[in-house]
């Protein structure tokens, strides 16, 4: 697992966003029954509309486990299109907090967590041990790999 150790926001968002998409093959965007969705969280859920592939009634999603709540959790199939819808609505990761968008987009490779985003708590996790996947991430700029490098293992 590697933490990413500031928000990733501009260029440094977009590319994760790309590199999301073309590695994973589906992402997710969470509503919780307890709070308001505003009507551009709404927008953007039906421009995503295309690319949905179900929708689940759960207290549980990557990074996240409600106590005594619901939420919809949507999953959506990766594709270039929707990195352009995704990238219309936010220029960062810890953007996506409901009420205004959606919650924690997260993506899935494999049916496994790829990356793992908790934005209120603006805390995220990438989970791939892909060369290519962290150069070009890395490359990017943004700051996950290990440092354990730099301290001393005697």
């Amino acid at each position: 697992m590697h933490t990413i150790l500031q928000e990733p926001t501009g260029q440094t968002y977009k590319t994760l966003v790309q590199v999301a998409m073309e590695v994973c093959d589906e992402f997710i965007l969470v509503k919780r029954d307890q709070m308001e969705l505003e009507p551009e969280g709404y927008e953007l859920l039906e421009q995503l509309q295309p690319f949905l592939k179900k929708v689940i009634k759960d207290d549980y999603w990557p990074g996240t486990r409600l106590m005594g709540h619901y939420a919809d959790v949507y999953f959506f199939d990766c594709s270039p299109e929707a990195v352009n819808i995704l990238l219309s609505y936010s220029t960062s990761l810890y953007s996506w907090v409901q009420t205004r968008l959606p919650d924690d987009l997260c993506f899935l490779k494999q049916g496994q967590p790829w990356l793992i985003n908790t934005a209120h708590e603006r805390e995220s996790n990438l989970l791939t041990d892909v060369d290519e996947e962290l150069n070009r991430l890395e490359a990017c700029g943004l700051l996950f790999r290990d440092l354990s490098e730099f301290y001393n293992a005697d």
